[in-house]
């Protein structure tokens, strides 16, 4: 299968959100998975790590985004 690469400036706010909560999700599943193996410091793990990394870009996009539309009353 072939992997497909968007850039997050090329998303809409849902699909932003949409992308924030999935990767929360693999992230709460990874913590659980280490927890399972006796694994208590996540951020040792660089699957982690690397997720910890997407969130933390995602929610600048997600952020930058809405604080970048004009309300007009």
């Amino acid at each position: 299968m072939a992997r497909i690469v968007i850039k997050m400036k090329d998303l809409s706010i849902a699909d932003l959100k949409a992308a924030y909560d999935f990767n929360a999700r693999e992230r709460k599943d990874l913590r659980k998975l280490l927890k399972a193996g006796g694994t208590t410091d996540y951020n040792s793990n660089g699957g982690y790590q690397e997720l910890m990394v997407i969130q933390e870009n995602l929610y600048n996009a997600l952020e930058n985004r809405i604080n970048s539309i004009e309300m007009i009353w």
